[in-house]
């Protein structure tokens, strides 16, 4: 009798492992910020928590991406053969966002009537000499160079200006177009602050794309502008 329920035992934990084996092994992802999404095999499992069925044979991968706007994406691989039963992951901060900020001005022109300190007029003679020299000295606080001036056509721009960012791949570029639209009715100039950015291989071949955000050193330049020449009309 005995020995019949030891064989018995042992043919029922022979069974139950046998049928564990049969059963898929979940591997649990989970991932901080929460709102990270999680993609295995590049079809979207989850946000801050996935989950994928472990490869059958060792060779056999699996790919995990996570990502999350402002944050730096990571990939890699699982293997069948690995022993881990989960998996975490906490994306780093994307250097590019915490040094930039958000502007909604950038990348077209406002406008921003003259204070009348800074011109004369003279019968249908508009004179912005004292404008022009004051946006000079602004820039020039902010770029090592003017690309282009012309007072009497009523143009100038700066160079781009280009900045990296530490643990980030993005790089930003950014310039300054101002145009004299002056009349005897209005003195005015029109401002754009042209902001782009690009990914290191993109950038490498000037693939730049227009962004809502400016350096962060760079930002105070669009309130100069409008408080120390004058005061923004319309965008």
């Amino acid at each position: 009798m005995k020995k019949f329920i030891f064989l018995f035992g042992l043919l029922f934990v022979f069974a139950t492992s046998i049928q564990a084996a049969k059963k898929p092994k979940i591997i649990k992802v989970t991932v901080e910020p929460k709102e990270a999404a999680i993609y295995i095999n590049n079809t979207l499992a989850g946000y801050g928590y996935a989950e994928f069925t472990r490869p059958k044979k060792k060779n056999e991968v699996v790919i995990i991406r996570c990502e999350c706007e402002e944050y730096k994406p990571i990939l890699t691989k699982f293997y069948g053969g690995d022993k881990r039963t989960s998996l975490s992951f906490a994306l780093q901060q994307d250097g590019f966002y915490r040094s930039s900020a958000a502007s909604g001005i950038v990348n077209k022109f406002f406008t921003i009537n003259i204070d009348p300190l800074y011109y004369k007029i003279e019968g249908e003679k508009v004179d912005v000499s004292a404008a022009w020299k004051l946006l000079h000295q602004i820039l020039l606080n902010y770029f090592d160079e003017i690309a282009a001036t012309d007072m009497y056509g009523g143009y100038l721009q700066t160079p781009w200006q280009y900045k990296t960012f530490t643990l980030s791949e993005k790089q930003i570029r950014n310039r300054v177009t101002i145009r004299d639209i002056s009349t005897p009715e209005r003195v005015a100039f029109q401002i754009k602050v042209e902001s782009e950015v690009a990914g290191s291989y993109a950038a490498r071949h000037g693939e730049f794309t227009e962004v809502d955000r400016i350096p962060k050193e760079f930002e105070p330049i669009i309130e100069e502008l409008q408080t120390r020449i004058g005061k923004v009309h319309s965008l």
